[in-house]
């Protein structure tokens, strides 16, 4: 008996899980097991581990990330910088309120608005801007200056990181990076398949499961060396990858 059947050799077990999933969401699997519902399962599971593992290393990398952008504003523009006009647009003045108004009374300081704002404001801060106020009164930002100036500061394994892979440090270059991960974090978050490759925001191209976490484990170099020793040391998704249940 295999490894993978023996995984299986409890019927109720098998009959449990399959009820758990709808047959919409397994038959991603079933592909990719050739319609063998036994390996279908142990792929299934497989699925789950390397999502789990991928986001443990995101747990990290999201607190890293918020808390480098918001140090260099703090430096530029004090602790209360969100109260100030830096040239945001309407996207993140937006998010700014509605994390502000969710904070209760007695909490609206700048550590637990930091905590509140989710990752995609931060990934926002490095596009290029977007418009702030409306017709007749809509004008055009340039986050380009802010990142300039203030954002590129938060990482300063930036230069060092693009210049082995050929290219420059950019606000664009970095924004490639941190769209790929907040792509994971939240298909992880949402329990979307990763067997068979994921798609970025508005692009037909899939990428796997090894180029997310070499994306993950890129930001973390980005941000702090030593950061990217340790992830790189304590991740679990190498491992996973290479332990995919063979087909038997």
């Amino acid at each position: 008996m295999s490894a993978v059947s023996h995984v299986w050799s409890n019927g109720a077990h098998s009959r449990a899980l399959d009820k758990a999933i709808t047959p919409m969401r397994m038959s991603t699997y079933l592909v990719n097991a050739s319609h063998d519902p036994v390996y279908a399962r142990s792929l299934y599971v497989w699925d789950r581990d390397v999502s789990s593992a991928l986001l443990a290393d995101i747990a990290i990398l999201e607190v890293a990330l918020r808390n480098a952008l918001n140090d260099q504003l703090t430096t530029a523009y004090g602790p209360q910088w969100f109260h100030l006009d830096i040239g945001l647009d309407g996207r993140s003045r937006d998010d700014l309120a509605r994390a502000w108004k969710d904070l209760p009374q007695g909490k609206k300081t700048p550590g637990h608005l930091v905590s509140r704002l989710m990752f995609g404001f931060w990934r926002d801060l490095l596009s290029a801007g977007g418009y702030v106020g409306r017709e007749p009164q809509r004008f055009p930002t340039n986050y380009e200056t802010l990142w300039r100036t203030v954002l590129h500061k938060a990482f300063p394994g930036g230069k060092a990181l693009a210049a082995t892979q050929g290219a420059q440090f950019t606000r664009t270059w970095t924004l490639e990076t941190v769209t790929i991960v907040h792509a994971v974090r939240n298909r992880a978050a949402h329990h979307e398949p990763f067997i068979s490759g994921f798609p970025l925001p508005g692009q037909r191209t899939r990428l796997t499961a090894q180029q997310a976490h070499e994306a993950s484990q890129k930001l973390a170099g980005l941000l702090d060396r030593d950061l990217a020793s340790w992830i790189g040391t304590n991740s679990s998704v190498p491992a996973l990858l290479a332990a995919k249940p063979p087909n038997s």
